[in-house]
């Protein structure tokens, strides 16, 4: 039975662990639609920039051009960090498949531990009956 309390003990914690990653990958995704969405907006206010038509000063157009670039920067960096974020969210996912298969060997070790208890109740059991029946 001691046997069996660490195995379930062990499966506690994998299944605590596992879902302790998985609200970290949900918070990860959550962060990459921000992120991809940011920079869809910085992407339109970009387009609508290089779109203006109109007379400006020299010293206007210096400004939006410098506009322009600041935001092209900032594009990438959320593409920088959107890629991180998708990998973040396989590593997870790997992590996750593996707590699972982990969670399932114990509870399969777990099985085999009961059975070990039930039979040797069972010669337990048998014998008594054994020693009653020659009586």
């Amino acid at each position: 039975m001691k046997k069996i309390k660490q195995l379930s003990l062990l499966q506690t914690k994998e299944k605590l662990s596992q879902r302790k990653t998985i609200s970290h990958l949900v918070d990860l995704k959550i962060e990459a639609e921000k992120c991809k969405k940011v920079s869809k907006e910085l992407e339109e206010i970009t387009k609508r920039k290089n779109n203006e038509n109109q007379e400006i000063t020299t010293y206007s157009f210096q400004a939006d051009r410098q506009l322009v670039q600041k935001l092209m920067e900032q594009r990438e960096i959320l593409s920088n960090r959107q890629e991180f974020l998708q990998q973040e969210q396989v590593a997870i996912t790997k992590e996750i498949s593996k707590s699972k298969a982990k969670n399932d060997i114990l509870e399969k070790k777990k099985i085999k531990e009961r059975v070990k208890v039930l039979n040797k109740a069972d010669l337990k059991l048998e014998d008594q009956y054994n020693q009653i029946v020659k009586r």
